[in-house]
């Protein structure tokens, strides 16, 4: 009995020994980690810094050693599926915090659950603000005679929330998208993609969405081009509208692997069903698609007659061979949080329609940072009420342009449709007035923050006292001066 004990007490001992020297001896003999995820995996580190002809250690060499050891040890990416395995049969739940475990072979990406649950809400202003942020920019672009476009890829549970594991209540108000869309209701340039998309979904033969990834697919793509294509039809003279009969095309399927399922199970084979459409590519590139997350993507079609500039994220993806067909010349140009819209680059670009895309999840991300185009002069407020307040607002100087970005203090009395205006009067008592988006540049959430890229081209060279105004044309009241602006 003995000799029993001490042979399963070395069998233990050799088996975690195996188990703790089985990565580090896999990572030496080339069995390391390939990645499959979409980032850059962490480098060997150096064991000295160099800096303007010195050499001194490497203080972070051992944390840096670490991360490398973490993203490199040998068979980890079996060992990252297994344990992905482990949870989701046994548990129910997913092993990576970027993904979550649906029902019936769904995943669904975790940054979405915010939405779905109703955490991150808006308040009353927050969504005037949008609405406000998305007028402006129509505004701009009309005046540039450019049609503007704007629209939201749902998230995948807001199309398909059956699927969602029971554990997550859905929120029982409505969503920022859902309020957003009834704020918008009336206003030609925004397209309701997901009243659009539900429809679309009641066709139980297919999905529009991919199991396994947090993208809507080829089908789905198909739908919002097509909806952007009615869209522009409406509202464009003589438009050389040219839209797909899906009924009409060759659809094959083909298997891929989806970002969902990547990061859970980086070693096995989990695969979704892929439409191709069989639509004949009539477009050119400056260079080949091989990266639909690159910067920047330019096609041409000959035959075309319209210029297009889209603002899009990782959804546009598969909308970009489909919308290419369409359009003489279109830029694709991807944005992110902290890279505001260039309206101005679409006004100075020669085209005639400028759509910005954005996923669901990320739509606070508008009001992150004001898109760049000249804030638009108005007409002079009528004042009301007068505040001595200290009013804080930073402004720099990019040559062309004064940037301003601020807050309103309590003297406002901020309501929810509240606008927002700045006032440049010169030496001589003569004012200009412009209309600020209503966004604190880094606080989406920040219902009393403002900013403006206010042109310097109809500005003489003088002395600038600065008032702020807070309400509307017909009814405002203002912060007396608190600061001074130099143009020279």
């Amino acid at each position: 009995m003995k000799v029993f004990k001490k042979l399963c007490a070395a069998a233990y001992i050799l088996l975690i020994t195996a188990a703790c020297t089985l990565p580090f001896a896999g990572m030496i003999f080339g069995w390391g980690a390939k990645s499959t995820e979409n980032r850059t995996m962490t480098g060997m580190p150096d064991l000295y810094t160099a800096a303007e002809d010195k050499i001194d250690p490497n203080l972070n060499y051992t944390s840096e050693l670490a991360e490398y050891y973490s993203d490199n040890f040998g068979f980890r990416q079996e060992l990252v599926t297994a344990n992905s395995w482990l949870n989701e049969t046994v548990f129910g739940r997913s092993s990576n915090e970027k993904t979550t475990v649906g029902r019936e072979g769904w995943y669904y990406l975790s940054e979405t659950l915010d939405d779905y649950t109703g955490v991150s809400a808006f308040s009353d202003r927050g969504i005037y603000r949008l609405k406000k942020t998305l007028d402006l920019m129509n505004e701009f672009s009309e005046q540039g005679n450019i049609t503007f476009v704007f629209f939201v890829a749902p998230n995948k549970n807001s199309i398909y929330p059956e699927y969602m594991p029971w554990s997550i209540r859905a929120s029982s108000s409505p969503s920022n998208l859902d309020r957003l869309s009834e704020a918008m209701r009336g206003s030609p340039y925004y397209l309701n993609t997901k009243s659009v998309l539900q429809k679309s979904a009641e066709d139980r033969s297919r999905y529009i969405y991919l199991k396994n990834d947090s993208h809507w697919n080829n089908i789905g793509a198909l739908a919002a081009y097509n909806a952007l294509q009615s869209n522009l039809n409406s509202r464009i003279k003589k438009y050389d509208f040219l839209p797909i009969d899906e009924s009409k095309l060759y659809i094959s399927q083909n298997e891929i692997s989806g970002d969902l399922t990547m990061m859970l199970y980086p070693s096995m084979n989990k695969t979704d069903v892929q439409y191709d459409l069989g639509i004949p590519k009539n477009f050119s590139s400056t260079k080949p698609l091989t990266n639909m997350m690159d910067s920047e993507i330019n096609t041409t079609c000959q035959g075309r007659y319209y210029n297009i500039i889209c603002y899009r994220d990782s959804f546009f993806n598969a909308f970009i061979p489909i919308n290419s067909n369409a359009f003489a010349k279109a830029r694709y140009t991807r944005t992110s949080k902290t890279s505001p819209y260039d309206l101005n680059a679409a006004k100075m670009g020669d085209y005639n329609i400028a759509v910005v895309e954005i996923a669901e999840r990320n739509l606070p991300n508008v009001l992150y940072t004001a898109p760049i185009m000249d804030a638009p002069t108005v007409k002079s407020p009528k004042v009301t009420r007068r505040r001595y307040a200290q009013q804080k607002c930073s402004f720099v100087d990019d040559g062309e342009s004064f940037i301003f970005n601020g807050e309103i203090g309590d003297w406002a009395e901020l309501d929810t449709e509240s606008n927002i205006y700045i006032e440049l009067r010169d030496s001589r008592d003569k004012s200009h007035y412009y209309e600020a988006f209503p966004i604190r540049s880094g606080d989406s959430y920040a219902d009393n923050g403002f900013s403006a890229h206010i042109s310097k081209y109809n500005l003489k060279n003088d002395q600038y006292n600065i008032f702020i105004h807070v309400g509307n044309q017909e009814l405002s009241r203002y912060t007396s001066r608190y600061t001074e602006l130099i143009l020279n």
